[in-house]
């Protein structure tokens, strides 16, 4: 839809290079696209980052007045805008060098402008639609090699809306046949194979129903209560000595190691086939408070029933174009960290080698698996995957609804965020550290996201953008449980 150019303020006051204020003379709202003609360069594309009311009634006047009295007040509407900019020549985004003059008209920005020095293009091939720019028809469509080659981060206050942003750029994901693996600890993204009910907020954005069954497969390590999925296991026999320490909770390498790799050995020695029972009765034999810790653990490791002696193939888990489901529903919580240690260093392992596709490792409840505070035993290799991982070909989405109790080290290094409605002053803190041209404007925006509006950092733009997140094309999984019938 083509907007008419309407003049909508004048710039006043002193004028910097990046920021400029304005005096509105029509009601536009904070967010809002702005054009500025340049002398040099033409127009220039900037964005009304904050909005106030200048009055002439004083504290002492307005508590004189009666309940009922009326007075006529003076009052001007002021907006603070920041400079997004112009393409050049060469078709790089660049802030004029001369601040603009007092006095110059102010325009609502034209949709063609926006797109263009937005960079807002249909990518068929690479662009992962997620949603449309907000207040406008321009679709948000972000690079997806570099969502795996550069991370991501999907985060909201509970109730948010995260589980269904994550679901609609799954689908993005299966309908560009990018491989993944999804941490899923509440069995929320099953759903991912069912279509969407048709609605009328389909035609706006123009999303058409879709499943994809035959893109999913889903395992869980408990399949008695998750019973729509293949059992996930690991195979004793492929399992180092580091390995195992690594299923027994045990950090201290130096201590446990040794004694560790000598009782598997002489298991292996009269029983090839041996399983963690025999490890279990072999560390019962020792003498020691080591040899006491490593029976404890083993006893453990044997309770989770995720060794055994034919674990899950990682061909079988790991399949080109598709997304492979880890449901944790109804696991223990330390279940739960073991299954992510190993997998997580399996992924990695593999992916160095190159024997398995690039893949995008999709983490929910991150802060739970990597936390900022305390430790879990899946997070030195996360750590180490949102450090490295770009490098080999193995792409991090951490999904949290705490910002700021994730590791910063895998925060930081996730480069497209895609952040929902957050209120929690240590959340906020949190993201206004890890992300860089984010204004105070828009920090306090997020605050007051309305449902289904995100904000966009990274993902191939080079300033952040509002995005109204497009209906899923599937059945949406997440929805909190009804505790009264309406």
């Amino acid at each position: 839809m083509k907007r008419l150019v309407e003049e909508v303020g004048r710039i006043f006051g002193d004028v910097g290079l990046g920021q400029f204020q304005l005096s509105l003379t029509l009601p536009i709202e904070r967010g809002d696209y702005l054009t500025v003609v340049d002398e040099i360069h033409g127009k220039v594309l900037c964005q009304l980052d904050d909005l106030k009311r200048k009055s002439d009634l004083d504290l002492e006047h307005a508590g004189a007045l009666m309940p009922s009295e009326e007075t006529p007040i003076r009052e001007s509407l002021l907006g603070a805008a920041r400079i997004v900019g112009y393409r050049d020549a060469q078709g790089l985004v660049k802030i004029p060098s001369i601040p603009f003059r007092p006095g110059a008209h102010v325009f609502r920005a034209e949709e063609p402008l926006i797109a263009d020095v937005l960079g807002l293009k249909h990518h068929a091939n690479s662009g992962a639609y997620v949603g449309l720019l907000r207040n406008h028809n321009l679709r948000v469509e972000l690079d997806i090699n570099q969502l795996v080659q550069r991370h991501v981060s999907v985060l909201a206050k509970t109730g948010g809306g995260k589980s269904y942003l994550l679901g609609v750029l799954i689908e993005e994901l299966l309908r560009h046949k990018v491989t993944c693996v999804i941490i899923d600890p509440h069995g929320e993204y099953g759903s991912l194979r069912i279509p969407a009910e048709k609605n009328g907020g389909h035609d706006r954005f123009g999303v058409e129903s879709q499943g994809f069954a035959r893109q999913i497969q889903e395992y869980s390590p408990d399949v008695s209560l998750n019973p729509s999925a293949k059992p996930l296991t690991f195979n004793l026999r492929t399992t180092d000595p580091r390995d195992l320490l690594v299923f027994m909770g045990l950090t201290n390498v130096k201590t446990f190691l040794a004694p560790l790799k000598q009782i598997m050995e002489n298991v292996a020695a009269s029983n090839p086939d041996y399983t963690v029972h025999d490890l279990v009765r072999a560390a019962e034999a020792g003498e020691g408070a080591v040899a006491e810790t490593l029976h404890e653990r083993l006893e453990y490791v044997e309770q989770t029933k995720l060794l055994g002696p034919q674990g899950t193939s990682l061909n079988d888990l790991v399949k080109k174009g598709d997304a492979t489901l880890i449901n944790l529903r109804g696991v223990a919580p330390d279940v739960q960290e073991l299954v992510v240690a190993r997998l997580a260093t399996t992924l990695f392992e593999n992916r160095k080698k190159d024997k398995i596709p690039p893949l995008f490792l999709v983490l929910e409840e991150a802060h739970n698996f990597a936390p900022q505070q305390g430790s879990a035993t899946c997070s030195r290799i996360l750590k180490n995957i949102a450090s490295e991982g770009r490098k080999f070909g193995l792409g991090l989405c951490a999904v949290t609804q705490r910002a700021a109790r994730i590791d910063k080290t895998v925060l930081s290094q996730c480069n497209t965020q895609l952040i929902l409605q957050v209120t929690n002053p240590l959340d906020l803190r949190a993201i206004a550290q890890s992300i860089e041209g984010l204004t105070p404007g828009m920090t306090e925006m997020i605050q007051s996201l309305p449902v289904g509006v995100a904000l966009v950092t990274g993902g191939g733009y080079h300033t952040p953008l509002f995005c109204e997140v497009r209906p899923r094309a599937t059945r949406h999984g997440g929805e909190s449980v009804q505790i009264v019938a309406n």
